[in-house]
């Protein structure tokens, strides 16, 4: 990050475990702003590295039920950071930068190390209208097999 764009602390504070509504809050009042009806994530990580690969935004549906893709909204927004321990606090952030911070804390509440080993990948959709986030998570595992044999007396 750019000092630009570093988050903000604010006051209020929350527990970490109130972290996900509240950062979920926070993206779908700013998507609302946006026309944004659906936010897809994806995220893959292995090895001891995981990152957020994509950001998908879309629009309403036409009558064929076509969503359409969205540019990200260059846009300040007030969120939710947890630290590596502690409390959540409130931030002032970029809209991307939320959505990210989101799909982390979702990740690190629920599947905590899926970056590490074989690592894992997956997908967080994100309804607007409905206020409700889906977390589709998928473990990479080595699979191994053990086999005794013994022979002669």
């Amino acid at each position: 990050m750019t000092p630009d764009t570093q988050p903000t602390a604010r006051l209020r504070t929350a527990p970490r475990e109130d972290a996900p509504s509240l950062m979920l809050a926070a993206v779908c009042a700013a998507a609302v702003l946006n026309g944004i009806n659906t936010i897809v994530v994806t995220y893959d990580g292995c090895g001891d590295e995981g990152q957020m690969h994509s950001i998908v935004l879309q629009g309403p549906a036409d009558e064929d039920g076509t969503a359409p893709e969205l540019a990200m909204p260059e846009m300040p927004c007030t969120s939710w950071s947890v630290p590596f321990r502690g409390d959540a606090f409130e931030v002032d952030t970029t809209f991307a930068q939320a959505i990210d911070d989101l799909g982390l804390e979702m990740l690190a509440q629920k599947h905590d190390g899926w970056e590490n080993g074989d690592g894992a990948f997956g997908e967080l959709t994100i309804d607007i209208a409905a206020r409700k986030a889906v977390l589709e998570h998928s473990v990479r595992i080595t699979e191994t097999e053990c086999f005794t044999h013994e022979w002669g007396g």
